[in-house]
């Protein structure tokens, strides 16, 4: 563990001088300027508006992540090739373990800001926010866990192929998590990552706000949680046996 931590702290060093936190901070921020402007004139009711912006949050996702996880193994191939990575067979499991926790937590953060960030502004600034403070926490979670696989997906993605790859994939997921809403998405959504967050969410809407509306959602709720879970377990345990493997990326 203390080697570990100590492989994490050297990566938060490595992407110090990148865009990487920027992208973190003012994607966010830049995203909550933009929704609050548009809420204030606005007719939309406080509901639909905060489901909208949320929304949005899931569709833009898959490309965000392609971006950080791109310039996250940009950085390891600028700096040596993957040399360190390649080192020692232990040496793998750590540094790939290090660059995921590194994504997962900045991440989580970023969903953070972006989630109570918006909510600040909607009470303080907008007067317009009926939700309570809980609504919002329980909503990042569900969007934060929807995106672990797709972190770890992108991960893989930019180690095996190219940034390129990365983020033409992550474009089409944003296009596929937003016909996620329509109705082509009823039945498939399950078994499309890109799509849990949007669909995930929307039932959480439903059953906080519309509970007697949510027993007609629940078994396709609870059988995409479960999907949701097991891809997530099933995509880490791969990860860790292709990477021990692992000799270089072929580019494309």
């Amino acid at each position: 563990m203390g080697v570990l931590s100590r492989v994490l702290r050297a990566d938060f060093l490595k992407m110090k001088h990148t865009v990487f936190f920027w992208i973190h901070v003012a994607m966010p921020i830049i995203g909550i300027v933009l929704f609050l402007s548009y809420y204030s004139f606005s007719k939309l009711d406080s509901i639909n508006k905060v489901s909208g912006y949320i929304q949005v949050l899931s569709i833009t996702f898959p490309l965000l992540i392609s971006v950080v996880c791109s310039s996250v193994v940009e950085q390891e191939a600028l700096a040596g090739n993957f040399k360190e990575l390649l080192s020692t067979e232990n040496g793998r499991y750590r540094a790939f373990i290090s660059k995921v926790c590194l994504l997962l937590i900045c991440g989580l953060c970023s969903t953070i800001l972006a989630v109570f960030g918006f909510e600040a502004g909607f009470h303080f600034l907008l007067g317009q926010n009926e939700l309570p403070l809980s609504f919002y926490f329980e909503t990042s979670l569900i969007l934060f866990g929807c995106q672990i696989f797709m972190y770890i997906f992108h991960l893989f993605l930019n180690f095996r192929f190219s940034k390129g790859a990365s983020i033409g994939i992550g474009i089409t997921e944003s296009l596929l998590a937003a016909l996620m809403l329509t109705g082509l998405g009823d039945v498939i959504w399950k078994y499309i990552p890109c799509g849990w967050s949007v669909r995930l969410c929307e039932s959480f809407f439903v059953y906080r706000l519309k509970p007697d509306s949510f027993p007609d959602l629940q078994l396709d709720t609870e059988m995409g949680v479960a999907i949701c879970i097991c891809f997530t377990i099933i995509i880490i345990a791969f990860s860790l046996i292709w990477f021990s493997y692992y000799e270089g990326r072929q580019e494309i």
